[in-house]
Formats: structure tokens, sequence, C-alpha cells
């Protein structure tokens, strides 16, 4: 599979979570707010994930920069 496609099959899957769960919810909402609810919940959640992974790069970036290695790692 290419990126591309796994990208869709993950938002997919997400999508028929989401629908699932705003369905059988406690407040048991019926099938057209769960599909519509699930269709705005899901960028969302994508995004936030992204937005999870960029924040971990970046702070592991700043990190390596910031501090000074460990002794056993610092060449002589």
């Amino acid at each position: 599979m290419t990126k591309r496609q796994k990208y869709a099959a993950y938002a997919m899957a997400l999508y028929a979570l989401l629908v699932v769960v705003f369905r059988y919810s406690s407040g048991g909402t019926g099938w057209g707010t769960a599909l519509l609810l699930a269709l705005a919940a899901t960028p969302l959640a994508l995004w936030m994930g992204w937005l999870r992974g960029r924040l971990n790069e970046r702070a592991a970036e700043w990190g390596r920069r910031r501090f000074r290695p460990w002794p056993e790692e610092r060449r002589r």
C-alpha cells in the first residue's frame, strides 16, 4: 500500500469508529446525527494526531541542540 492509501484507510477506520461511538454512546444519538458528528470530528482527530507528532519531533530536535551530551557520548 502506498502512503496515501494507508492514510485513507486510517481515516476511514477512524470515521467508522467515531460513528459507532457516537451512535452507541450514553446519549444514544440517531444514525444521521452520528454520521454528521463523525464527519466533523474525523479531520479534527487526524489534525490533533499530526500536531502531537510534530510537537514531539520539534521537542526532540530542540533537546538535542540545547543540552550537552552525556559524558560517555562526548568525543574527546
